[in-house]
């Protein structure tokens, strides 16, 4: 591997990343909606900050449906940042979505939002920090016998956490998540402009996509309606 290239790449990509962001920053105070946008588009890899400031931007213009994409890839990055699910709560209530977007059970809510509270990066660490601790409070079990009852309650906390972390790790890796930014978009009973319309899909309505069929996305909405869509009427997450 030639470090002195990465390094060398580094020096490079920072300070133009830093330029970038706050060049689109100046325009964004300044009033420059549209150009702050396309300059937050240019910045690669995008942080939580530049999809958060992206999304502040498209909303400014009366993109909200992209606004909420882009609210939404700031979540994953950083899940817990208020102002990002402030403004995320806020650009669903003013397209009305906020409902639409939330499973219809308080189990399935719960369960969303605990899965979602963390990165895959955090999920994976508590996974592998449950597994060890399995795994080492059973060993002591043999050498302190004594010691039994507590270690063997250790144990089963750590496999707990360790079952807990990998149902979150699979569900995150295994969902693949969009958002509708095309108003009044329409979902059909098959993938064909002629098939008649089953439902449709107000902007910025989160579904999970089940199939990809490159020009058509089989999609389902929170409450479990599905439906063939257009793939130009969502974002991926």
């Amino acid at each position: 591997m030639n470090w002195k290239l990465i390094i060398c790449s580094l020096l490079v990509v920072f300070p133009a990343f830093a330029d970038d962001f706050k060049s689109a920053n100046g325009l964004y105070d300044a009033g420059k909606f549209a150009d702050a946008a396309a300059v937050y588009e240019k910045i690669e890899p995008k942080s939580a900050h530049v999809y958060y400031n992206l999304g502040n931007a498209l909303f400014r213009q009366g993109k909200v449906g992209l606004a909420i994409l882009n609210y939404e890839q700031a979540r994953r990055l950083s899940p817990r940042d208020p102002d990002i699910l402030a403004n995320l709560r806020f650009a669903q209530t003013k397209l009305g979505v906020d409902e639409v977007n939330a499973p219809p059970k308080a189990w399935q809510r719960y369960l969303r939002s605990t899965v979602e509270s963390r990165t895959l990066r955090e999920w994976a660490v508590y996974e592998l920090v449950g597994l060890w601790l399995t795994l080492l409070a059973v060993g002591a079990c043999l050498y302190f016998p004594k010691m039994r009852t507590g270690l063997l309650i250790l144990s089963v906390a750590g496999f707990v956490g360790f079952a807990v972390s990998t149902f979150a790790l699979v569900n995150r890796r295994a969902l693949a998540e969009a958002i509708v930014t095309i108003s009044d978009s329409e979902a059909r009973f098959a993938p064909l402009q002629d098939s008649t319309v089953h439902f449709r899909l107000a902007e910025g309505t989160k579904v999970a996509i089940r199939e990809d069929r490159g020009q058509w996305l089989f999609v389902e909405r929170a409450d479990g309606q599905q439906g063939w869509v257009k793939a130009e009427a969502i974002g991926r997450i």
